[in-house]
């Protein structure tokens, strides 16, 4: 077990980044996880939240746990909407840090409707770095927050169920929810700013030099209704098109997406979605509600696809459609 040090024994930086728009109901239980973490040795831990295009009351919960936590949570604000923007905000941060000669050997990203389950996540992200020098980014294992409550409703069985099938097919992921990056990586990653699949984008970029620990887990907050996911799920589409459209604009231009040309080995490639392996591990499905569930998601995916079809299509009628607009 780590041992737990001051901040002023410390000569590195590990920062925890939370990209935030109009978060006010999750962003103060997402930093307090991040306060109530171990702490590795030889690092001081800060989270840098960055509000971006916020209207509601995110900046100003923010600011009142800077003042209670003035040497451990940054806010940084900045207009435009869209968590790429807000990400590249954040690198820039990092590196007006690192000209100061503070040392930042990783960043972990986590979303604001997140949280660290226990309190060795932090230890263990630095663990499995310096376990595998080769690793350029490890992600954490998303676990639903309905999980650990009794909610009965469709949404809830749905989350429960998936869960359990993502467990089965063990794809080794990285999640836009939690994981954790190498900074001189982070600094090659080039995100563009518009909105778009970055989990996706950081898993494609990183095909086969990532591994997703299981031992590091966060916890996320599920939509309360069926709107509301089905809302989520056209929204995760939109971004998924719109990382599609870049990669294929990418290979058009002859340009690799990758940053490397093999992978460490199988057990570190990037097998895709969930959705692509549900048919093999529908047979292992005991009874008919799990099954009825794994339908019902399959059927929301299925009419969240074809409402981001729409929506993209209107955009593109309306000549509004390029990589510069957000959807939310």
């Amino acid at each position: 077990m780590a041992i737990i040090i001051g901040e002023k024994d410390s000569s590195k930086l590990l920062p925890i980044a939370i990209m935030a728009y109009n978060e006010e109901k999750v962003i103060q239980k997402a930093v307090e996880s991040v306060l109530d973490q171990r702490t590795p040795i030889g690092y001081s831990v800060k989270a840098v939240v960055v509000a971006n295009g916020c209207v509601d009351r995110t900046e100003e919960i923010v600011k009142s746990l800077v003042r209670q936590h003035s040497n451990k949570v940054v806010l940084l604000s900045i207009k435009e909407k869209g968590k790429t923007r807000a990400i590249n905000r954040a690198i820039s941060y990092f590196d007006e840090l690192s000209k100061n000669d503070l040392l930042i050997p990783y960043v972990i990203f986590l979303d604001a409707d997140c949280e660290f389950k226990g309190e060795e996540a932090l230890i263990n992200f630095v663990n499995r770095f310096e376990q595998n020098s080769q690793l350029c980014a490890v992600g954490a294992d998303c676990l639903p927050d309905v999980v650990f409550n009794t909610r009965k409703d469709m949404v809830a069985e749905i989350y429960r169920v998936t869960y359990e099938l993502s467990k089965s097919v063990r794809i080794n992921s990285i999640s836009g929810g939690c994981y954790g990056i190498r900074s001189d990586i982070l600094n090659r990653m080039d995100f563009p700013n518009f909105q778009l699949a970055e989990d996706m984008y950081v898993s494609s970029r990183l095909n086969g030099w990532f591994y997703r620990d299981r031992k590091i887990k966060i916890i996320f907050k599920t939509p309360s209704n069926l709107r509301g996911e089905i809302s989520r799920r056209k929204r995760v589409e939109i971004n998924t098109r719109r990382y599609h459209e870049y990669y294929s604009h990418l290979k058009r231009k002859g340009l690799r997406v990758s940053l490397f040309e093999k992978s460490l080995s199988d057990d570190y490639r990037w097998w895709g979605a969930t959705d692509n392996h549900i048919i093999k591990v529908w047979f292992r499905l005991k009874g008919i509600k799990p099954k009825f569930f794994v339908m019902a998601y399959a059927l929301i995916t299925l009419w969240a696809k074809i409402k981001a079809s729409r929506t993209l299509t209107k955009m593109k009628k309306n000549e509004d459609l390029d990589y510069w607009k957000v959807s939310r």
